[in-house]
């Protein structure tokens, strides 16, 4: 009897493109862009305002779909299963930037948002234990 072969999830680069293209109406943004990203390692993408790199991280989130080729996260087909992908994902903004109407609490439930998370009051109130916030809840 055969059995199937599960590989490692280790064993997958963190970030896998293929051939990824973007067009715009006539404007290709993105042209055959392949690059393989192992996870550990650092990697930075450099390049001048309309080079295409909004593009590629919004693909690569899953917010976008490319017009060719392929994305993996952590070895998720993102076009296939782009909530599970994003589930892989971090995000570390540019500039930290918090909203000063947002309570404490409503920007929790904001970030859980950019996971796909529906917010749930337990996990915000453990979250908010955790952190030694349950008092600067309702906080602004």
């Amino acid at each position: 009897m055969a059995s199937a072969c599960v590989p490692d999830p280790e064993s997958y680069p963190a970030i896998q493109l293929k051939a990824i293209a973007k067009s715009y109406g006539a404007l290709r943004a993105l042209d055959g862009v392949t690059l393989r990203v192992e996870q550990g390692e650092f990697f930075g993408l450099l390049g001048p305002n309309g080079a295409g790199k909004t593009s590629l991280i919004s693909i690569i989130a899953g917010l976008n779909k490319p017009t060719e080729g392929s994305v993996e996260v952590m070895g998720v087909d993102v076009l296939a299963q782009p909530e599970r992908a994003r589930r892989q994902l971090g995000v570390v903004p540019q500039e930290l930037v918090f909203d000063p109407f947002f309570t404490v609490r409503e920007t929790l439930e904001l970030t859980a948002g950019y996971y796909g998370v529906q917010a749930d009051d337990g996990w915000i109130d453990e979250l908010l234990h955790h952190l030694d916030l349950t008092a600067k809840a309702a906080a602004n």
